[in-house]
């Protein structure tokens, strides 16, 4: 069964100081540039975590290492999958994300497969859906994303000069 396929669009570290964090990876892999967000809240109206409303908050630090997105996170308030990971694990690797072709059809494929979803939903007005899988035995998720052309206009800023995103 293969749920995404394609290359990886973006891999996710869980932080304890995204300060800290985006200092590390601009010196050791040269990251140039982050965009910021420094309160990103996943409400109970648009977003779930384990079957229950979410209610957290988190930092957000995106940034590209040569062709490849960078997403840090820190967890700020309330029960995450990223504060769960964090706890369990410390910081770390915490999912690779892809953009299927078919977004509903590839968390169909992961229902019906008995993948348990994490985290699922929709950022308001931001354009972005997404469902986090769970890893299995190699403990990382699996993030399945769907973006708007809005939103993919906002990564394709991002993209260091000579480099392209990999849907295009």
């Amino acid at each position: 069964m293969t749920i995404a396929a394609g290359p990886i669009f973006q891999l996710g570290w869980v932080v304890p100081d995204i300060t800290s964090a985006t200092a590390e990876f601009a010196d050791r892999y040269g990251v140039t540039a982050w965009f910021s967000l420094p309160e990103v809240r996943f409400g109970p109206h648009s977003c779930s975590y384990r079957g229950q409303p979410a209610d957290y908050t988190v930092a957000v630090a995106l940034g590209y290492a040569g062709g490849q997105q960078l997403e840090l996170i820190e967890p700020r308030a309330g029960e995450s999958p990223y504060s769960e990971y964090l706890t369990r694990s410390g910081a770390g690797l915490h999912h690779i994300a892809y953009i299927p072709d078919d977004f509903d059809a590839a968390l169909a494929e992961a229902r019906a497969a008995g993948t348990e979803i994490i985290a699922e939903g929709d950022l308001e007005g931001a354009g972005m859906e997404f469902a986090y899988l769970d890893g299995g035995s190699i403990g990382t998720c699996v993030e399945l994303m769907r973006l708007s052309e809005r939103m993919k206009a906002v990564f394709d800023r991002l993209v260091p000069h000579g480099h392209t995103n990999p849907w295009v």
